[in-house]
C-alpha cells in the first residue's frame, strides 16, 4: 500500500469546503480527524464462510423486464446474515462494473461484518446490455432494490452512478430516508442539481473522496454538504476511484459508517 495514502483519513462534522489547486481540503472550527493508522482494524475475512453469486436478474421497469447482472457475496453457517443485518448495494463508475467490488474484496468484507453485500452492473455497462432511458434512471434503481428483496440498504454510488442514486434519493427528499439507511457517494456526478433537495434531507452520509481528485471531487464535494447529515472522509492522495488507489482505507471507513449506522 502507498504510505502517502496511508497516513490518515479525516472526518469533520461542521465544515465549509475549501479548495486549493487539485486538493480538495476543508476548513472548519470543528475538526474532528482520525488518523487511518488508529482506525479500528477490519475483521478477518473467513473466506470458507463467503459464498459468491454471479448471475442475471429481471427487473421490470415501464412495461419492460432489463435484464440485469448482478454480483452477491453472503455468508454461510450459524454466524450468517443476522436480524439486524444491513443491505449494501454498490454502483459504479463510467470505467467500472461489478467486478471491480469482487476483486478489492469490498463484497467480501461486507458480508463477512454479517451484511447483504450486492454490486450491480448498471444498464449499458459490463454485461448488463440493455437499454435505459435516461429519465428512468431514479425509478430503475428502486425497481432494481425491490426486485433484490433488499430494505433500506446502504446505496454506494461512485462518479456516473450519481445519475441513479441522486434522482432515487433525492427527487423526493421527504423519503430519502425511508428509501436508504445511508447513502456513501464517492465524487458523483449531478450533484449540483440536487443541491436544493439535499437541504432538505436527513440520510446519514458519507461523503469520500481522494484528494488528488482531478473529475469532479471539488464539485461534488461542495454540493453534498447541503446535506444537514453528513460527514467528509478524503482519502489522502487518492485519485477519482479512491476506493480502487486506497481499498484499505476505504473499507475502514465503510466498516466505521456501518458501526454509526446501529
Amino acid at each position: 500500500m502507498n504510505n502517502e495514502n496511508s497516513r490518515s483519513i479525516t472526518i469533520i462534522l461542521d465544515h465549509k469546503l475549501s479548495c486549493d489547486g487539485n486538493n480538495v481540503k476543508m476548513a472548519s472550527d470543528h475538526i474532528r480527524e482520525l488518523d487511518f493508522l488508529k482506525l479500528e482494524p477490519l475483521p478477518t475475512i473467513n473466506e470458507d464462510l463467503l459464498v459468491c453469486e454471479s448471475k442475471f436478474i429481471e427487473v421490470g421497469i415501464e412495461n419492460k423486464k432489463l435484464k440485469v447482472y448482478i454480483e452477491q457475496v453472503t455468508k454461510t453457517g450459524s454466524q450468517s446474515i443476522h436480524c439486524d443485518s444491513i443491505d449494501f448495494l454498490f454502483l459504479h463508475g463510467m470505467r467500472y462494473t461489478s467486478k471491480n467490488w469482487l476483486d478489492i474484496q469490498t463484497l467480501n468484507h461486507v458480508a463477512n461484518w454479517g451484511h447483504q453485500a450486492v454490486a450491480v452492473d448498471l444498464p449499458g455497462f459490463g454485461k448488463s446490455i440493455c437499454i435505459l432511458e435516461p429519465e428512468l434512471k431514479g425509478a430503475f434503481l428502486q425497481a432494481l432494490i425491490s426486485t433484490l428483496g433488499l430494505h433500506r440498504p446502504v446505496i454506494i454510488s461512485p462518479s456516473m452512478s450519481g445519475e441513479f442514486s441522486l434522482p432515487y434519493l433525492f427527487e423526493d427528499p421527504s423519503t430519502s430516508t425511508d428509501r436508504a439507511i445511508g447513502y456513501v457517494p464517492v465524487a458523483p456526478v449531478l450533484t449540483s442539481k440536487y443541491t436544493n433537495q439535499m437541504r432538505k434531507s436527513q440520510i446519514p452520509t458519507l461523503i469520500v473522496v481522494g484528494t488528488k481528485d482531478q473529475v469532479n471531487g471539488k464539485e461534488s464535494t461542495q454540493d453534498l454538504q447541503h446535506l444537514p447529515n453528513f460527514w467528509y472522509a478524503p482519502i489522502e492522495g487518492a485519485s477519482h476511484p479512491c476506493y480502487l488507489d486506497n481499498p484499505e482505507a476505504f473499507h475502514r471507513l465503510l466498516y466505521w459508517f456501518l458501526k454509526n449506522l446501529k
